[in-house]
């Protein structure tokens, strides 16, 4: 917490408190008391490296590229969300939109 008070003959102090603000979340680690933010406002997330989480990927059109990564995604991957905007009324891309006779 940082204090800035004006003084009688006009000049300024600025004083720095290191007492946690109440409000604050403060996580316990080893003994020691560590902040989940930082004083810039970033949230530090305890979790392990390597922990899976939910992946979301949006895929632009379901052609031939897009049908070939969904069944490789769905025999290799967990925890994804897939989203596919498709302009026509089916899958197929190229190959729906012209025939080839």
């Amino acid at each position: 917490m940082v204090m800035k008070q004006d003084g009688p003959d006009g000049s300024s102090a600025t004083t720095r408190s290191h007492v946690a603000d109440p409000e604050a979340n403060i996580a316990e680690r080893d003994g020691l008391h560590i902040p989940q933010v930082d004083a810039s406002g970033y949230r530090i997330r305890e979790e392990p490296f390597g922990t899976k989480r939910k992946l979301r990927v949006v895929l632009m059109g379901a052609g031939a590229s897009t049908v070939n990564f969904l069944k490789k995604a769905e025999e290799r991957m967990q925890n994804l969300d897939v989203t596919v905007y498709e302009k026509n009324h089916d899958i197929g891309g190229t190959w729906l939109e012209n025939r080839y006779r």
